[in-house]
Parts: structure tokens; C-alpha cells; sequence
């Protein structure tokens, strides 16, 4: 009777385990950006299909089927498409949705601000983190590294 205990403790221990490691990955988002100068968004997962946008490199993409090569994919806006596997690269990036967003030194509305940021620009993400509700970005072009607050980006 003892040995029977042991072991289905191990299968339940082993089962919630399995559970938690998968409703990680569940909860967890997977962002990916584009990596080509220009790629199309299509309609269905078939180059055949009606192109329904153009989006530049960097643009931040959250993944919610991948097939084959194809991904479908829902941008900033909500709206739902499909883009080519070989157009996006998994570099995290992060785009800020309003002007006037604030890059900060530290994590904190009381910290130096570094600049400015206007709409729709594309950030890199230096870690996936948010911390206190502040993410640690880049600023490729002015080589400016900082906190924005996560409110005013989309990509996390």
C-alpha cells in the first residue's frame, strides 16, 4: 500500500507540473516583429489571397496560429492577418501608440526623462520583463537606452 502512495504522488506531482508548464506558455505572449524592410499582412495564409497590408520592419506582430509557414497575427490595432514566417524575426519590439511618450533613465515618473517619443514609433525591447508596470527599451536610430511606461506601447 505504502509503494501505490509513492508513486501515484509522483504522477499527481508530475501532472501538475505538466499543468503549470503549459498554462505558462498558454498565458505568455508570443510577440515577434518584422524583420523585412516592407512585408505584406494577406487575408488567409496563401500568397494567393487578398493583401490587405504593407508594414515596415520592426512593426510588432502578436502570433495566434502558426501554420506551416505562415503565421496569423494581430497588430496594434486588433485587426487579424496572416504574414510569411520568413518576414518576421523573433527580436522583441515594442511601438509606442500616442505621441508624447517619455523615455525615462529609470523605472520612475520622478527620473530624469531622456526624450520625447512621437507615434507609432518602433522601440527594441531590451527585456521581455515589465517591472512595476515600465519596460526597458532602445531607441535604435538615437541610440538612447530607457523605461517608457507599458501603458503607452504595444508589443508586451
Amino acid at each position: 500500500m505504502q509503494v501505490k502512495l509513492i508513486n501515484c504522488n509522483r504522477k499527481f506531482s508530475f501532472f501538475i507540473l505538466l499543468c503549470f508548464l503549459f498554462s505558462q506558455h498558454a498565458l505568455a505572449s508570443d510577440f515577434v516583429s518584422v524583420k523585412a524592410k516592407k512585408a505584406i499582412l494577406y487575408e488567409g495564409p496563401s500568397e494567393a489571397t487578398k493583401k490587405e497590408l504593407i508594414i515596415t520592419e520592426g512593426y510588432p506582430l502578436l502570433v495566434m496560429v502558426r501554420l506551416k509557414e505562415w503565421l496569423k497575427v494581430k497588430d496594434h490595432e486588433g485587426k487579424i492577418n496572416w504574414i510569411r514566417e520568413v518576414d518576421i524575426s523573433p527580436e522583441r519590439t515594442v511601438m509606442t501608440l500616442k505621441s508624447g511618450v517619455t523615455l525615462y533613465v529609470k523605472a520612475s515618473l520622478n527620473s530624469n526623462k531622456l526624450a520625447e517619443i512621437d507615434g507609432m514609433v518602433v522601440l527594441k525591447l531590451s527585456s521581455s520583463l515589465v517591472t512595476d508596470g515600465w519596460a526597458d527599451v532602445k531607441s535604435e536610430p538615437n541610440d538612447l537606452n530607457g523605461f517608457v511606461s507599458a501603458i503607452n506601447i504595444w508589443g508586451i
